[in-house]
Order: C-alpha cells, then sequence, then structure tokens
C-alpha cells in the first residue's frame, strides 16, 4: 500500500487559507444569527457563496460544501427561508456546466428523461402538482455530474476533504453547544430530550442525521488511517477520530453506535488484509485502542456514554432498538402489496406523506425512493448513481479491497436504511464522497474518465 500524504507547498497552504476562512464564515454567521443581525447575516451568507465560487476555479469545491453541510441549517436568512446552501450547489452545478461548454455525457441527458416521464405520469395518477423542489431535482440529475467531474477527480486530495468534513462537524457540534439555548438559535434546531436526557445534534433539527454525518467522515478517516505510514499524520487522524467520537456521543444516537461498531470491525479487516503492513498495523491498532480507551474513561465521555447505555436499556424489542422504524417499514411495505399504482409509480417526487399512514415519513431511503419513483423509476435513479460513480473511478483499484470499499459503504449508507436522505443535499454529495474516496485511496489514482470523455 502506498503510505498516504497531504498535500504540502503552494496547495497546501492554500488548503489552510480556505480552512481558516470557511472557519471565520461560520463562526461569523453563529454570531451573526446570535446577535440578530440580518444585515450581518445577509454579509455572512454572501461570503460563503464567495468562497464557494473561489473553491470551484480550484477544483476544490466538495472540500467547502463538506465543512459547511453541518452548517447547513444556520445558511439562510431566518427560519423557513430555503438554505443559501441549496443555492450555492446548484450555483456551483451550473457554472461546472458552463466551463464544460455544456457538454455532457448521455446518461446526464438520458436517464433524468426517464424519470421526468415516470415522475410526471405518476403526478397525474397521483393528483399532485409540479413544484420548485421537484424542478430543483431533476435539474440537479443533468447538471450535478458536471459539478463532479469538474471538482474530484484529478485536482482534489481525498485527505484534505476529509480534514475540511471533520472541521466542519467538529467545530458546528462544539459551537451548537454553547449556543443551542439561545433563542435565535434553537429556532433553527431542536434539542431533543428522551427520558429526561438531553440529545445534542449540532444545528440539526434530527440526531440520527447529525451523527450519519460523522459515521461517513470516521469512514473515510479510517480508510486513511489505514494506509498512513507517517506516525506524525496517524496521531493526528487518530486525535481527530477521537473529536468525532465525542461529537457523535453527544447525539445518543444507538444507530451511531451500531454502525460505528461496523466500522471498527471492518476497519480491522483492512488493517490486517492481504498486502497489508501487520506489524506496523498492528502497533497502529494497539496505539488507537489505548488512546480512545483513555478518552473513553474520563468524566466527560463517562457521562455520554451512561446516557447511552440507558438508552439502549429500553430496546427489548426490534421495534425498540429501531425506535420505532420497523413498524413505519412494515407499515410502507404494507402498503405497496394494497396500492399497485403506488408501488408501480410512485407518488413522483412529491414531499408528502399519507394518512394512512398515520402521516408518518418511511425513514428508509430505499423505501422512500420506491414511494416516490416506483419499482418503474428507481432502478432509473440507481443507475443514474452508478453511472456517476463508476466514471469517478479509476479503471483498476489495485490497492483499495473489498474490506476498504465496505468500510466507506457501510459507514455512509448503513445509517441510510433508518434515514430518508431523497430530499436533502446529502442524497447527491455523500455517495459522491464514498466514490472519490475509494478511486482516490486506490494505488492506480484516476485518471478520470469523466475529464476525457464527452458526449
Amino acid at each position: 500500500m502506498r503510505a498516504m500524504r497531504l498535500h504540502v507547498g503552494d496547495d497546501g497552504r492554500d488548503s489552510l487559507r480556505r480552512l481558516l476562512v470557511c472557519l471565520a464564515t461560520a463562526l461569523l454567521l453563529c454570531f451573526a444569527h446570535v446577535a440578530g443581525s440580518r444585515i450581518m447575516v445577509g454579509i455572512c451568507l454572501i461570503l460563503f457563496l464567495i468562497v464557494v465560487a473561489q473553491a470551484s476555479f480550484s477544483g476544490k469545491t466538495f472540500d467547502v460544501f463538506l465543512f459547511f453541510l453541518p452548517w447547513s441549517p444556520l445558511l439562510k436568512q431566518q427560519v423557513g427561508d430555503i438554505s443559501f446552501y441549496t443555492i450555492a450547489l446548484g450555483l456551483a452545478c451550473a457554472a461546472a456546466l458552463a466551463r464544460r461548454r455544456f457538454l455532457v455525457k448521455p446518461y446526464q441527458i438520458l436517464l433524468p428523461a426517464i424519470l421526468l416521464i415516470v415522475t410526471l405520469a405518476a403526478k397525474l395518477v397521483q393528483g399532485h402538482s409540479v413544484d420548485r423542489g421537484y424542478l430543483l431535482f431533476m435539474a440537479m440529475l443533468v447538471i450535478f455530474p458536471s459539478l463532479v467531474s469538474d471538482g474530484v477527480p484529478c485536482r482534489a486530495s481525498f485527505e484534505q476533504t476529509c480534514l475540511f468534513f471533520a472541521a466542519g462537524i467538529i467545530s458546528a457540534a462544539l459551537s451548537a453547544q454553547l449556543v443551542a439555548g439561545h433563542p435565535n438559535i434553537a429556532a433553527f434546531i431542536n434539542v431533543a430530550s428522551w427520558a429526561h436526557v438531553t440529545r445534542l445534534s449540532g444545528y440539526y433539527g434530527d440526531a440520527n442525521f447529525y451523527s450519519s454525518q460523522i459515521n461517513a467522515c470516521i469512514a473515510g478517516l479510517l480508510l486513511i488511517l489505514a494506509k498512513e505510514s507517517s506516525y506524525l499524520m496517524r496521531g493526528v487522524f487518530i486525535g481527530l477520530l477521537i473529536a468525532l467520537l465525542y461529537c457523535g456521543l453527544l447525539s445518543a444516537s444507538k444507530s451511531f453506535v451500531i454502525v460505528g461498531a461496523c466500522e471498527l470491525c471492518i476497519w480491522i479487516a483492512v488493517l490486517f488484509g492481504r498486502g497489508a503492513r501487520k506489524a506496523s498495523n498492528l502497533v497502529l491498532l494497539i496505539a488507537a485502542a489505548a488512546a480512545i480507551l483513555f478518552f473513553l474513561s474520563t468524566v466527560a465521555f463517562q457521562h455520554l456514554l451512561s446516557i447511552l447505555d440507558s438508552r439502549f436499556s429500553y430496546a427489548a424489542s426490534l421495534s425498540q432498538v429501531t425506535t420505532g422504524r420497523s413498524d413505519v417499514w412494515r407499515d410502507y411495505l404494507d402498503l405497496f402489496t394494497r396500492d399497485p399504482k403506488l408501488l408501480l409509480l410512485g407518488e413522483g417526487y412529491t414531499d408528502i406523506t399519507l394518512q394512512v399512514l398515520r402521516g408518518k415519513a418511511s425513514h428508509n431511503t430505499i423505501i422512500q425512493c420506491i414511494f416516490q419513483f416506483g419499482i418503474i423509476g428507481f432502478p432509473v435513479l440507481a443507475s443514474w448513481f452508478a453511472c456517476l460513480v463508476k466514471d469517478m473511478l479509476p479503471v483498476s483499484l489495485t490497492g483499495t479491497g473489498n474490506a476498504a470499499k465496505a468500510l466507506m459503504l457501510v459507514g455512509t449508507f448503513l445509517p441510510w436504511l433508518g434515514l430518508d436522505y431523497l430530499f436533502f443535499d446529502e442524497f447527491f454529495l455523500l455517495p459522491v464522497f464514498v466514490g472519490w474516496g475509494i478511486g482516490c485511496l486506490s494505488d492506480s489514482r484516476p485518471d478520470s474518465s469523466l475529464q476525457k470523455g464527452q458526449a
């Protein structure tokens, strides 16, 4: 395995400056909301758009987007407004398409066109109207691959992007601890209580959405750590993992612990897989375990662990372990068997919940995709993602074994079985994060089929 190295020199300094600007912008935005100054908030939102624009011309757009993902609920003027995060993502995609002189791959047109026909038919049958969210989603299917080809395969460092992602998560989680009780911030987020236990979720209204981002970032860092040979950088990554573990435990999320345990088991398989430096990795495993056990023994971690122990103590059945999600999944599956039209065509990407389902969302991205696109449209959407990720990968994935691929897939997508991601920006961003990690951490860097082949 080749050793991983962070980019140094001018590129490294530029990335450090960009990270500091992102951090300053995020903290200033938080202060502006606390102060209740709409002018300051507006200035921060404009500054955010400028940072995204500058990064897009450097091929580092995803660094910025993943840093601000945990901050996205605050990237709006007031509660109820559309997030500037979504606006910036759309503008960055359109700009990338323009830079590529509107040249696209065939699947960028063909598959969205098929899905458009299917969803319009579903809307006609179900009696739903065409709204702004639907049009934006269809547009993203066409233009998002241009952003990926413009910014990921050749000009970006997965290691640096993981650092941006981790910095965004940690800064959002720790700052939210300080200001979550302020009324101007509390309006944006939800500090949930369960059995007299407070669950913190950064600036997100759902602790599981928040913790799933942490699981994805942990997967990326673990994969990098397995290939890193520098003791100094290994120490840095272990420190980041401990900080992310603390942030994740703040959510008191059972899914965070379950996914994290799966990640740990797969990571051990990566460390001692074929071709691995087994002696060096054994030292790494012992050092990481010692550091984590030391911090878990501290008062701060012990308090969080006692909260989790309390939550798991009430989980005596599958329904209780999933907090009622398994019951909801069964209701949706029963509905599919009773409504052939819904199973065939879905709801046509319409943000609704049905009264027959007690108004509950599906809490499962796969079920939600079938609910929205039917068994006709869902394979088309899956094919679109398959084409997107395939074009990101190098021809040969030498150096990236099955365990390494499983680490990224499980760490990122296992939480999707308990969450609805279809209507969120993560639905586009996180699959790119997975494909990017698998491709960039192989021994053969992608020569970018996205960069070479055009329609």
